[in-house]
């Protein structure tokens, strides 16, 4: 499509050569393209008399054997239709008897800058590509979160063994002198367990709540 789009105005209808629209008041009016191009040849020449043979062949060839006498009537019948016109007293298309077709109205021609593309926008008001590339994003970010959360959920640390000591005389003293539990390093090696499930617990719960902030954002 050109940068500039020429226009032919008539009364209230806009013709657009470029796109091939035929506006009124601004409003697309609905009109096939062979009557469309053949409105055109008429208004680009109005005020003269446009020959049958010639919209033949600008409209069907010079090699075509088709009926394009009923063709062209039915033509000029959709443009008068789309143009309120009137067969008996026409404004816009008028017939002239064993020659061809003249354009009444006075038309004004001019050229004007194309309108600049519309964005396509998805049904959230966001445009199209936008929300395609958010999409991708929230869904990696999605998948980073998961994996983050399922090597946090599935690995536990590796305390190693604790060293058994030489089992001497010295070393033996009673539970009762020692005046502490016989479990004591049982204890603090669970406790230090629980720690670690704590502490992969709550870098679980911050990741998925950046992964939901991120979202709603």
């Amino acid at each position: 499509m050109s940068a500039t789009h020429r226009l032919l105005k008539f009364g209230v209808f806009e013709l657009n050569l470029d796109t091939e629209e035929l506006r009124k008041f601004g409003i697309p009016i609905k009109l096939r393209p062979q009557p469309l191009r053949m409105l055109a040849l008429l208004a680009s020449r109005a005020g003269q008399v446009v020959p049958r043979e010639e919209i033949k062949e600008q409209l069907w060839g010079e090699d075509t054997y088709v009926d394009f006498e009923h063709g062209m009537n039915k033509c000029v019948k959709q443009i008068r239709t789309a143009l309120g016109d009137d067969v008996n007293k026409p404004v816009y298309i008028e017939t002239v008897p064993r020659h061809g077709y003249r354009f009444l109205a006075p038309v004004v021609s001019k050229t004007v800058l194309a309108p600049p593309p519309r964005v396509k926008e998805s049904s959230s008001g966001i445009p199209a590509d936008l929300a395609e590339m958010i999409r991708a994003r929230l869904a990696a970010r999605k998948s980073a979160v998961q994996q983050a959360a399922t090597g946090v959920a599935t690995t536990e640390p590796t305390v190693p063994p604790a060293t058994p000591l030489p089992v001497t005389e010295a070393a033996v003293v009673p539970e009762q002198a020692a005046g502490e539990p016989a479990d004591t390093a049982e204890t603090q090696s669970s406790d230090r367990d629980w720690r670690w499930i704590i502490f992969g617990a709550i870098i679980v719960v911050a990741v998925i709540a950046v992964a939901i902030f991120w979202h709603f954002r």
